[in-house]
């Protein structure tokens, strides 16, 4: 859009054509400025437009050079120092000359061993010749007779008490009385075997039937303490007897005797 200005009428102010100029290329930038020659003296005067605020250039930040950084000072190093002399070693003190060893002394003689007494004679047995040899459950064995007798007539009052218990006893208790009982019957026929190698003949059994009390505890407790006697009896016999095979026979039988007596104490803590 070209503006229109009668430059005739402006012609009459006192206005410098530079500073038009100015004012001009300021407020109408794009468009060039009116010429005189141009516009016709009859020709309207524009109204003229306000000039637009002047905005200010904004300056740039000023640009400070850049600081040179000095580089940093390497220190000096210190001097290294100097490495200290090697000590000298003191000179190792002379060993000493080993002592002698002084000479063993001797041995003294072992003195002589006594001579050994001489073993006294076995005393002979009497009645027997020393030369007769010793037969086992033989007729030498005459003096174990009674001793016999005595355990014999146990063993069968003992079986007999077991049977009259084991029909009063019934279950468990029954089979065990009649265990008992077997056991010295066998220990009767045992005895009795033995003392007819010894005399040569039997021996004639008279043994009356057992007295038991009415309750069968009370019979148990009575058998209980007859075991414990056949054990003892049975000892007895075999630290007096001097045959080896009847020593041996006494002990199974008194061995026997304590196995029958917990046997017993067995029934009776099961009926407590």
């Amino acid at each position: 859009m070209e503006l229109k200005v009668d430059l005739p009428a402006l012609r009459g102010q006192d206005i410098d054509p530079n500073t038009f100029q100015r004012v001009w290329d300021r407020v109408m930038p794009n468009q060039p400025a009116p010429r005189s020659d141009a516009i016709p003296d009859s020709a309207v005067p524009a109204q003229p437009t306000e000039p637009p605020e002047e905005t200010p250039p904004v300056e740039p930040p000023p640009v400070e050079p850049p600081v040179e950084e000095e580089p940093p000072v390497t220190p000096d190093l210190p001097p290294v120092p100097d490495c200290p002399a090697e000590p000298v070693c003191p000179d190792c003190p002379a060993c000493p000359d080993c002592p002698q060893c002084p000479d063993c002394p001797q041995c003294p003689d072992c003195p002589a061993c006594p001579d050994c007494p001489a073993c006294p004679d076995v005393p002979g047995t009497p009645g027997v010749t020393p030369d007769a040899p010793t037969f086992c459950l033989g007729e030498a064995s005459q003096g174990d007779a009674a001793r016999l007798e005595t355990l014999m007539t146990l063993a069968q009052s003992g079986a007999a008490a077991a049977r009259a218990m084991t029909r009063r006893a019934s279950g468990a208790c029954a089979r065990a009385l009649s265990v008992l009982a077997c056991d010295h019957r066998s220990a009767f026929r045992r005895l009795s075997a033995a003392y007819f190698l010894i005399t040569g003949r039997r021996y004639a059994l008279r043994c009356a039937a057992p007295t038991l009390p009415a309750s069968l505890p009370l019979a148990l407790r009575q058998q209980f303490l007859w075991e414990q006697q056949w054990e003892q009896q049975n000892k007895q016999a075999a630290q007096a007897t001097a045959d080896p095979c009847l020593r041996e026979l006494y002990l199974e039988l008194a061995q026997e005797g304590a196995y029958h007596a917990g046997t017993i104490r067995s029934l009776l803590e099961q009926m407590a």
